[in-house]
């Protein structure tokens, strides 16, 4: 544990038991097996946390639907790092994170494919996504992105006020 910086991002989502990749200001990390979130977890870096990421349940809120999560896949991990760092530094991301060797089937020219990507669970405002998605579009290596999103109905609301606070709202025109 004594190589572990203290990392932020609490993930909602957990989707395999193997190390991954997270590109943001705030991360969690897998060690040994054991998920490593710095401000719920029962190592308890809270007090490292900033004071908003820790208040008491009885002040949170939360509106369902106004956070969502994107899903892309990346033919490689050089390809998701350049795209998760884009997305982060362009505010279209609070955090962002890179799930490695993933198995996909599709169908594409007539023909069953099976490659091994990679999968980007990006965490932003529902208010944003049409800039997400242009962006990845505009600066994704495949012809057809694979970007789809889902709203986050409920969740950790110190953690879902991070996305906000980190993503600005959307400009209004």
């Amino acid at each position: 544990m004594h190589i572990i910086k203290h990392l932020y991002c609490v993930s909602s989502y957990l989707l395999l038991a193997r190390p991954f990749i997270t590109i943001g200001t705030k991360s969690s990390l897998v060690v040994a097996g054991e998920t490593i979130n710095s401000c719920t977890s029962k190592h308890n870096f809270a007090s490292n946390c900033p004071k908003e990421m820790t208040s008491s349940p009885a002040a949170e809120t939360y509106t369902s639907g106004t956070s969502s999560v994107a899903f892309v896949t990346t033919p490689d991990e050089n390809t998701a790092k350049k795209l998760a760092r884009g997305l982060v530094e362009k505010q279209l991301a609070a955090c962002v994170n890179i799930i490695p060797n993933i198995q996909s089937v599709y169908m594409w020219e007539g023909k069953v494919n099976e490659d091994s990507e990679y999968l980007m669970m990006i965490k932003t405002r529902t208010s944003r996504l049409d800039e997400l998605i242009k962006w990845v579009r505009e600066n994704h290596s495949y012809s057809v992105a694979e970007v789809i999103t889902l709203p986050i109905e409920k969740g950790n609301v110190p953690y879902l006020s991070w996305i906000a606070q980190t993503v600005p709202d959307k400009k209004q025109e």
